[in-house]
């Protein structure tokens, strides 16, 4: 009878899946805005579709 070996990989660990803190990717989510100057979340859509609209006026933000 043959001997069945466990053949093993040798594989390097799998990266994290989590995403790091908002402070450490602020650079990421946000830039200014080339028409209006004003800054732009990349994370709120509706910042993200006024500020796409040619000509227009900085956004009034909701406190």
């Amino acid at each position: 009878m043959l001997h069945q070996a466990v053949k093993t990989e040798t594989r390097p660990p799998l990266a994290s899946g989590r995403r790091t803190p908002p402070a450490l990717r602020q650079c990421c989510d946000n830039y200014i805005c080339p028409v209006c100057e004003q800054v732009v979340e990349l994370t709120d859509f509706r910042q993200v579709v006024w500020h796409q609209r040619p000509g227009h006026q900085p956004m009034e933000m909701d406190d």
